[in-house]
């Protein structure tokens, strides 16, 4: 008997939800992820490296292709190169210079990296992953129905970075 009153409220607050407006759903702490970043500790100055991000989120579960017309999906990780990581993610987001994007669902790539400065220095960065579900409505006005939901993932990796090794003479 309790099941009735849940289920109508359910339904109720679906319909109540499908407004004719975008919706976009920022970061909450009970969107369910797993991130890992793949990238050296330490690393010689001005040298090359690459690495990658392993990533999982809820939003999976809507879309696991980059490539759906009906829901497209994109995965972006904007970052800087810092040596101080102590400000907001609005500010990191003001001063980001570089970006990646997925090429799959679950991994984003980091290529050609380098650290100019010696000592500890940081990755720094956001992940933005969002999906645009168009289902082809119309609102009363004859604008598209369409939804966004967005996820947002601040992701930090310390890197240290020394000189390089003297080459041996022989």
């Amino acid at each position: 008997m309790m099941k009735r009153p849940f289920f109508l409220i359910a339904i109720f607050l679906l319909l109540i939800s499908c407004k004719d407006e975008k919706k976009t759903v920022k970061k909450e702490e009970n969107i369910k992820s797993e991130i890992s970043i793949i990238f050296p500790d330490t690393v010689y100055v001005n040298e090359l490296y690459n690495g990658k991000i392993n990533y999982k989120n809820s939003l999976d579960s809507i879309d696991t292709s980059l490539n759906n017309v009906k829901k497209y999906r994109y995965i972006d990780y904007y970052f800087v190169k810092t040596k101080n990581i102590n400000y907001t993610d609005e500010y990191l987001k003001k001063i980001v210079t570089d970006t990646f994007t997925a090429e799959h669902h679950r991994s984003i790539p980091l290529y050609a990296i380098r650290f100019d400065h010696l000592g500890i220095n940081y990755i720094d960065g956001i992940i933005v992953d969002e999906v645009n579900i168009s289902l082809g409505a119309k609102g009363k006005n004859g604008e598209p129905m369409d939804r966004i939901i967005t996820n947002e993932f601040r992701v930090t990796k310390k890197v240290i970075v020394i000189k390089e090794k003297e080459k041996r003479k022989k």
